[in-house]
Parts: structure tokens; C-alpha cells; sequence
């Protein structure tokens, strides 16, 4: 195997020298005006050929420069954060972070902050509302007492609701789901 490789690249060495070789022989006899139109023809496709080739290095090169889709993205994505820290744009409460954004008299958005300042203070409220309800509520469950206060005593018709009365038993309620 190795010495099919090294075969493979002495022939291509010497190929590349007859190739070598011959254009030198084309360009000498151009030169001496001794040239055949077959020596014109090989220097013109030899030029072609070069010519290719140096285009499509060219691309390849220029392929390489060229960001990614991942890069491009990247920088697209991350492209606002030294903006941010440098803080360009002063007036700008959205580029701000911190302490900075919570005083924005110098912002123009005034109103903003009592926006804010306001809805806390009904969340603040409605959640006091559901704290007292739910004490009111716990209150009645104990003067009423539970389940297992009331087995002794004997039950009213309207007296609890419908998870407090005993339950229907045997083994084919789940069929009448009662």
C-alpha cells in the first residue's frame, strides 16, 4: 500500500515536470518566433487554466473570511451589549439596568414609575383581601369543627356540605357514583 503511494506520487512529480517542461519549451519557442499554433493553443489553455484556478482559490479564501450563519447570528444576538454598558443613549430606561432604571425622572417616563408604584400596591392589596378571606374561612371550620368532631353527633339536613356528610358506602358506589 505505501509503495503504491509513493508510486502514485513519483508519477505526478514527473508529470508535473513534463508539464513544467513543456510550457517553458511553449513560451521559449513564442519567444524565438519559431512557435507552432499548438504551442499558442497549450499557453492559452495553460493561462486558462491558471486563471481558474487563482478564481477559485479566491473564492475559497473569500469563503473563509465570510462569517458563518453561527457567527452571524452570534453577533446579531450579542451585537447591543457594549452598547449597553457604554450606555450610548442616556434618555433610554430600556438600556439602563439597576438602580439606574428604577429612578427615571431624568427619562421623561415620569408616569411609568407611579404605573408601577400602583400596581404593587393592588397586588399588595388583593393578596391581603385572599389572606383575610382565608382566615374568616379557617375560623368557620373550626367553630363548626370538622368531620371527625360531628361523629357523635347527630347530623342536621342542612348542617355541612357535601364533602362533610359521610359518604354512601359499599362496594358498588363507584358504580352510581354517589
Amino acid at each position: 500500500m505505501i509503495y503504491n503511494r509513493r508510486k502514485r506520487a513519483q508519477f505526478y512529480e514527473e508529470q508535473k515536470g513534463l508539464y513544467a517542461a513543456a510550457v517553458h519549451n511553449a513560451r521559449l519557442a513564442i519567444e524565438q518566433g519559431t512557435a507552432t499554433e499548438d504551442d499558442f493553443d497549450f499557453i492559452r489553455r495553460d493561462e486558462e487554466e491558471n486563471a481558474r484556478v487563482k478564481k477559485i482559490t479566491a473564492d475559497k479564501a473569500a469563503k473563509a473570511a465570510k462569517k458563518g450563519i453561527f457567527a452571524s447570528g452570534k453577533d446579531w444576538l450579542f451585537s447591543g451589549l457594549k452598547k449597553e454598558e457604554e450606555g450610548d443613549d442616556v434618555g433610554s430606561s430600556q438600556r439602563r439596568i439597576g438602580f439606574e432604571s428604577l429612578s427615571e425622572e431624568d427619562d421623561g417616563m415620569g408616569e411609568r414609575e407611579s404605573d408601577i408604584l400602583r400596581a404593587i400596591e393592588d397586588k399588595k392589596e388583593s393578596v391581603e383581601r385572599k389572606v383575610k378571606q382565608a382566615f374568616a374561612d379557617e375560623k368557620d371550620r373550626q367553630r363548626a369543627g370538622g368531620p371527625l368532631d360531628r361523629i357523635g353527633t347527630p347530623a342536621k339536613e342542612n348542617s355541612g356540605s357535601e364533602d362533610d356528610r359521610p359518604k354512601s358506602g359499599g362496594w358498588t358506589s363507584f358504580m352510581t357514583r354517589r
